[in-house]
């Protein structure tokens, strides 16, 4: 008997029952993990980026690091190094010196890279003592020990997962692009995974990429989300009105995660909690209204959040006096949905903001999308809802709920709160 939060909802393990191979993604994946070449997954969130990867990459045959806003690829390594056990040998000469004071000073110096030597007073009395020991420390981090590493990556016989590759700082990205050009000379391959909309992210940030990078877009069609839902129903042994089902699909807007919260919270409602001993057919489209009411409560904090965090933009800045991000913000909550899902060109924001009657300068404009990734995460938005690329010079909706909560949570923006105050 199946129990509801084992057939809809969010979790971070693989489905049990609701599990749909997407456009025979599983199938591409697992061929990727055979060539000599990096993968890059990516998507908006909540699409299933990280259960595509476990389902053909169990977590035993990987080491996975997660990205922060504060990362740096010295710590990245590091932190790989540490799943693997990797420790080197080093000798540390101490020398004890005491007085007539009983005091004492140890001192050690490791030859390895970024570790400090360092001193400690010790009590007691006595001659001039010296000695070495051997003692384990991490490798250090620096260019020459790339090859380090890569041999200590394919010695575990494991692949390499980066995690939440978008909240790097963008120097870091860059970084991390041309090591991986590296890591491809050593015959060793990454997995990136991360939140944008767009391909090429990575050769845009190192061209030497191109050809050594397999990436794969997470997207979702209606045809497979509603295939999410006839295996629910069956799990369940329940049928929804065909009005019900059409409603939860549109409000998924194409969103797998947003689709199993909506699935979750209309089954409970319905006092569907495990699998029913006789089908029927459920009709209450009252129980979906109390559902987007529900979901856009948990989700208000969040957006207001957003709208005010981002809004303020970083303190001291040029782009923040101008009120640059709130205007950017405020494009893209007005835009429409085909166009954030698309994407809005740099240009048509300028546009849109300097038709209010501000003028921003395209310099000032430029500046703040290329920190718009980085001021959300320092504001703790997380996942991201909007997120420019480079590349194209587009800002994309990479959260849809902000769809879902725009239409049913009779949201207050910052600017109007402003506006109207």
């Amino acid at each position: 008997m199946a129990q509801l939060g084992e057939v809809f909802g969010i979790a971070t393990s693989i489905p049990k029952y609701t599990y749909v191979d997407r456009a025979s993604l599983d199938k591409r994946f697992r061929y990727l993990l055979g060539r000599d070449q990096h993968i890059v997954i990516y998507g908006a969130s909540k699409q299933g980026k990280t259960i595509l990867r476990k389902k053909n990459l169990p977590e035993n045959q990987c080491v996975t690091v997660q990205c922060r806003s504060n990362s740096t690829l010295e710590q990245i390594y590091v932190e790989i190094l540490r799943q693997l056990n990797t420790q080197i040998p080093t000798e540390i000469t101490n020398t004890l010196t005491f007085g007539a004071e009983g005091k004492g000073k140890v001192s050690g110096g490791m030859n390895i890279p970024y570790v400090a030597s360092g001193s400690t007073e010790l009590e007691g009395s006595g001659s001039v003592e010296k000695g070495s020991e051997r003692v384990y420390e991490p490798v250090g981090i620096g260019p020459d020990s790339l090859g380090y590493i890569a041999e200590e990556i394919k010695r575990s016989q494991k692949r390499v997962v980066i995690e939440d590759f978008h909240y790097l700082p963008d120097d870091e990205k860059k970084r991390l692009a041309f090591d991986l050009k590296a890591f491809w000379d050593n015959s060793v391959f990454f997995i990136i995974i991360g939140i944008w909309a767009e391909q090429n992210l990575l050769t845009y940030y190192n061209g030497d990429l191109s050809g050594r990078v397999n990436e794969i877009d997470v997207q979702w069609t209606n045809e497979e989300l509603q295939e999410v839902l006839r295996q629910g129903e069956e799990a369940l042994n329940f049928l929804w009105h065909d009005s019900i089902r059409q409603g939860i699909l549109t409000d998924a807007n194409q969103n797998v995660g947003l689709l199993q919260r909506i699935a979750e919270s209309y089954c409970f409602e319905a006092d569907i909690l495990e699998t029913q001993e006789q089908r029927k057919t459920i009709t209450d489209l009252d129980a979906l209204d109390r559902c987007r009411r529900k979901i856009c409560n948990e989700e208000s904090v969040r957006y207001r959040q957003f709208s005010e965090a981002v809004s303020r933009g970083f303190r001291g800045s040029e782009s923040s006096e101008l009120k640059v991000y709130q205007r950017i913000v405020r494009v893209c909550v007005e835009a429409l949905d085909a166009e954030l899902c698309n994407g809005l060109n740099r240009d048509v924001i300028l546009a849109r903001i300097n038709e209010s009657g501000t003028q921003v300068r395209l310099s000032d404009l430029s500046a703040a999308l290329n920190k718009l990734d980085k001021l959300q995460a320092d504001r703790s938005i997380t996942p991201l809802i909007i997120s420019y690329n480079p590349d194209s010079r587009k800002v994309q909706l990479v959260d849809r709920e902000l769809l879902f909560y725009r239409n049913y949570g009779n949201p207050t923006w910052s600017w109007e709160e402003t506006e109207n105050g």
